[in-house]
Order: structure tokens, then sequence, then C-alpha cells
């Protein structure tokens, strides 16, 4: 116990130290933390003895991480882009794989080996990425969206492919077909257990269990491994599991205080499991060089290569699938358990191991590097890639044939676009809708509001809509750079309309004041306004105005399922 108790503690120390070193540096925590496993690790000092135990201390990092995904994730948001990810999680899936195939027929290797090859790059670190767009606040950005949809995409195909791999090396009276039908029959059977458990009984149970803070953090982990614990005995890896438990307790309302209580064991986790991953690093061989470099092109070049194209074909503009692409470049935790299974079986040599292991942990590494500085490099391919853009007048729709003259404009659908658009339409105003997610303009059209398929940062956009004409431009764009290149782009070149911004954070609130924004719109300043306005307006008790406004709110609550409604 004092041999655990020492390794947990320097190696928080330690993942502190590299962390705060990285940070003076400018980059982001988690290279600090796969760099402590490095030092501690095989290439390093050899500190860690207990394997077994960081390898659980990594699966159940994984599994809370996916835990507190599920709890975020909202079938609503997620629902319209089920093709689109189908589709493109399909292209990169089968492009990733085909290029790993390819390389290892090139290198001379067996073909099992290549097809371990192909599916270990085939896949992109779930962990990574929803680290790292929660620490930027992207998670319901359209990027964001994307990415997660794409990674979850891969995590089933993964299982899949492990489960196929898994019954090719291990002796079964079962064919591959019959596997994948028995997957489907457990998956369905799994499906169905955890809805009606979700409609039916946890409501009624957690009701009883949120009047108690502790006992509500306690259930819900509970939940979390009861849930992960029984799909492994229905071949479904814990990770998986601990996902479809957070999705079963999303609609809860008290999904919001379930995630503020797990968020700090979380982090805790997930930094000894970044940790672990710099343990597994050992130096390879000359041997496979030419092997990891092959897979480094794919990984960080390749892949997000094909995602950017197939992401460009499907309309999405040029910023949306840049950030998207750029977020799956690196190889997944699943490829380390592809690793395993491969050695176990003795179906690849200890040589392709490692190298696929090296290979794993280095992208990851050049991963998060590029993902923290995402907004400058896409800055620094914006001119080139304008030229493969579509043409934006292609997608302006204007339901009346009349001049753009004195109309508002709003940038950003998203969350408050809806209430803005109707109480402008009500006061009969002609507006002009621009967001960069093809699904909002489609059901726009179909309303008949005059909107274009746009992102705010493209240079030609403001003359595209006349803004110069325009009475009043609003944003509801919480991103400060968007917002800054905004509002010097109006201020510069088109005095005449007035300017409304949204802002998260008072700092940025005062900054836009001072570039010239006319008003900045902070959602939970006005949040609180509001509620100080209702106790004021009812302080005597006055139970009808209460009422009144509590229908006019529900009123405003069932608008959600209007065609024109996107949260």
């Amino acid at each position: 116990m004092n041999t655990i108790f020492t390794e947990i503690g320097v190696v928080v120390a330690a993942a502190t130290f590299c962390a705060l070193a990285v940070r003076l540096l400018k980059q982001p925590p988690i290279l600090g933390y796969i760099i402590a496993g490095v030092i501690l690790g095989p290439i390093g000092a050899h500190f860690i003895q207990n394997q077994n135990l960081f390898e659980g201390i990594r699966q159940i990092g994984i599994a809370l991480l996916l835990f507190l995904v599920g709890l975020e994730l909202d079938w609503s948001k997620t629902k319209h882009q089920l093709a689109t990810t189908f589709l493109i999680g399909s292209a990169q899936v089968s492009g990733s794989f085909l290029a790993g195939y390819l390389l290892s027929t090139v290198l001379g290797l067996p073909v099992l080996t290549g097809i371990y090859l192909g599916a270990a790059l085939s896949f992109s670190s779930t962990v990574i990425v929803i680290k790292i767009l929660s620490e930027s606040r992207d998670m319901n950005s359209l990027h964001g969206r994307l990415s997660v949809g794409l990674l979850l995409f891969q995590d089933v195909a993964a299982i899949i492919v492990m489960i196929v791999l898994g019954g090719v090396g291990s002796p079964s009276s079962l064919g591959t077909g019959s596997l994948l039908l028995l997957l489907l029959l457990k998956s369905l059977a799994l499906l169905a257990i955890l809805y009606f458990l979700s409609q039916y009984v946890l409501p009624r149970l957690f009701r009883r269990i949120a009047r108690s803070g502790e006992l509500l953090f306690l259930a819900s982990l509970a939940w979390c491994f009861v849930v992960a614990i029984a799909g492994s005995y229905y071949d479904f890896p814990v990770e998986i599991g601990a996902f479809l438990a957070g999705v079963s307790l999303a609609a809860l309302p008290y999904s919001l205080d379930i995630l503020s209580r797990l968020r700090s064991l979380r982090d805790f986790f997930v930094i000894l499991l970044f940790v672990s991953f710099g343990t597994e690093l050992s130096i390879p061989g000359p041997s496979i060089y030419a092997l990891i470099g092959g897979m480094m092109v794919i990984t960080v070049i390749v892949k997000p290569l094909m995602t950017f194209i197939t992401l460009h074909l499907r309309g999405f503009r040029n910023r949306t699938a840049f950030l998207t692409s750029l977020s799956l470049g690196q190889m997944s935790e699943f490829s380390l358990i592809l690793v395993s299974i491969g050695l176990a079986q003795g179906q690849i040599s200890s040589d392709i191991a490692t190298g696929i292991v090296f290979t794993t942990i280095a992208s990851i590494f050049v991963s998060t590097i590029l993902l923290n500085n995402r907004e400058r490099l896409y800055n620094l391919v914006r001119k080139p890639l304008r030229h493969i853009e579509h043409n934006g007048r292609e997608h302006l729709y204007l339901a009346e044939e009349k001049e753009l003259e004195n109309h508002i404009i709003i940038f950003g659908y998203h969350r408050m676009g809806y209430h803005i658009l109707s109480k402008l339409r009500a006061l009969h105003h002609r507006v002009l809708v621009v967001d960069f997610n093809p699904d909002i303009i489609r059901r726009l059209k179909e309303q008949g509001v005059d909107c274009l398929y746009g992102d705010v940062q493209d240079e030609d956009i403001l003359e595209l809509i006349q803004a110069d004409k325009a009475s009043m431009i609003i944003s509801t764009i919480p991103h400060s750079q968007e917002t800054t290149f905004l509002i010097n782009e109006v201020k510069a070149h088109h005095k005449k309309p007035i300017l409304i911004v949204t802002s998260h954070h008072i700092d940025d609130a005062l900054e836009y004041y001072k570039l010239g924004a006319n008003y900045v719109i902070l959602p939970h300043l006005l949040g609180g306004e509001h509620v100080a306005d209702l106790i004021s307006e009812y302080e005597h008790h006055e139970l009808r105005g209460f009422i009144k406004q509590q229908a006019e709110e529900l009123k405003l609550l069932k608008a959600k399922n209007h065609a024109l409604y996107y949260d």
C-alpha cells in the first residue's frame, strides 16, 4: 500500500511540475502530463512498478470522461447531423484503413499485420479531443459537435473491429457474420433496457436521491460503474458502457448538477490517464523507422485531409471543415487496445506493436500542439483555401427579390437567434441570417427567411450582405476572434449600422466596447437582471403576475418544437 501511495504521489508531483514547465512555454498542460509519464516510464526512471494499477486508472479516466460526455449529449442537437456523421465517418474510417493497409503492403508486411495497422490508423482519440474542446468551450460549436459525432462513430466502429479481430484469433464455433449479428442483438437489447430505465425508472429514483448533493454524486458514480460493468459482460468495452450510462441520465433535470460534482474527479483521473500514456512510450528499433514515419504522415496529414475534403464536398465552409478535420489528427487509445489484442493472440510482432504504440503517443503529442493553435493555423491557410471555397452568392437566399436596405443582419442563429428573429419579424423588420451550419440554412429557407450560408470571417461577406445599407448588425457568436474581426470590419468600412455583439466574459465585453461595439450581450448578466426585475415587479406576492409570467415562459419553451428553433 505504501508503494502504491508513493507512486501515485510522485506521479501527481511530476505531472504538476511538468505542467508548470510547459505552461511557461505557453503550451497546454496535457503535454506536461505526457512528458511526466515519459520521464517516469520505460525510457526514463523506470519508476512505475504497479503497471496493473495504472492500467486500471487509465480505464477509469476514459470511462469518467465518456460518462460526462454522455451527460452533456443533447439528442436534439445531434439528430440533425446523423446522416452527415455517418457519411463522413464512413469515408474517413475506410480511407484511413486503406491507407494503413497500403503502407503495410509497400513495406512487405503480412496481410493480418496490415489489417491491424489499418484499423489502428482509422480511429482518433476521443479523450484528447473532448478534453481540448471542453477547455476551449467549443463543445457546442458546429465543429465541436461534428468532431464529437465523428469520434463516437469511430468508437462504435472500433468496438466492431475489436470483436472481429478478437474472434479471428480465438477459438469459437461462431463465424464473423454470426459474431456481428450477436453484437447487433446485444446492442439493441442493451439500448432498449437503458431507454426503459431512463424513461420510467431513473427519473423517479433520482428525484428522491437529488435531495442530497452527496448522495446524488455517489449514485451517479455508481450508475456509471454499474452500466459499464454490466456492458462488459456482453463484450462491450467499459468505456462505451460508461458513455451509455451518461446518455441515460442526460435528460434528467439534475444532469448539470451531476456534471459540476464529477468534473474534479474526472480531471484527476484524466491527468493520471495522460501520464500513463507517457509511460507506454519506448524507444523503437531502426527497423521500424519507416513504418513510424509512414503512420505519422497518414495520421497527422492524410486522415485530416480526407476528412476536410469530405466535409467540403458536403457543403461545409472552410473554417468548419478545417477545424473539424484537424481534431482527428491523432491515433486513438483504442489503438493501444488493438495492439494488446494482436500481441496476445500472436497476430502481430512485438516490433510492430512498439511502432504502433510509439506513433500513438507521438501523434497525440503533436496533435495537442496543433489543436491548441488551431485558429492560428487556420489563419495561415485561410487565403489559399478561399480558392476552393463555395461561391457565397450561390448560398444567398432571398425570399423576396427586393434590394436589401435598412435590413437587420443576424450572425449566428444558434441558441439566441430564434428569439431575436421571431421578435424582429413580428415588428415587420426585414432580417437576413448568416450561419455556417447548412442544416440551419436549409430550415430557414423552408420557412422563407432571408439567409446566407457563410462565415463571419469571410473577407467579402459584409459586401455580399450589403452591410453598409443595414440598419443593425447583431452577432450571437461568443468567440472573441470572430467578434473582434466583425467589429473592426464594420467600424472601418460600414459606419451606418448599429452593432450588437455577444460575450460570455466581462473582460471581453469591455474590450468590445473599446473597439466600438454599440452594445454587448452578456447572457448570464441579462438572465440575472431578468430574475431581479421579476422579483421587483412581484415583490408584493402578486400571484397572478407570476402565473402570467409562467404562462409566457412555458409558451416560449414549447417554441422549441417550432421548425425554426435550433438549440
